[in-house]
């Protein structure tokens, strides 16, 4: 019987702390979107088609709110069955951004040049340089 017990308690943390680490998670999914979309010029959304700046704003900072408000972080024991549907509809809300909304926008972003070559010397693909005397036999 107390092996049985033991494996019970020892399922029991597992299970509690796999949806700590699960809200923890969806948290920063919640933050990363969130400071993306705030970080993010306004004539991007217009021009990808994707709604406006306050919009996205709006539902990701939302989404970040009820994330942090329904996960209970400061309590890793009552972790368990704090998430709910609101929880759900906030990860939906921050997934879809991050995979509809953001590849839409990294379309617009800048490009950035290099201002000068770098040489790599010592790797198999460079060729040695050999002396041409040019007219010399």
């Amino acid at each position: 019987m107390t092996v049985l017990a033991l494996i019970a308690t020892y399922a029991t943390y597992v299970v509690v702390w796999s949806w700590y680490a699960a809200q923890l998670v969806s948290v920063l999914l919640g933050l990363w979107a969130l400071l993306d979309a705030a970080v993010r010029p306004a004539d991007h959304f217009i021009a990808a088609g994707r709604r406006t700046k306050g919009f996205w704003l709006g539902v990701t900072g939302a989404a970040t709110a009820v994330l942090v408000l329904t996960g209970n972080l400061l309590d890793p024991g009552a972790a368990v069955g704090g998430f709910g549907m609101l929880g759900l509809l906030g990860v939906t809300a921050a997934a879809v951004y991050l995979t509809d909304v953001r590849p839409a926008l990294n379309v617009y972003r800048p490009v950035r040049v290099r201002s000068r070559l770098r040489v790599v010397r010592g790797t198999t693909q460079s060729r040695p340089r050999r002396r041409r005397d040019w007219g010399r036999h």
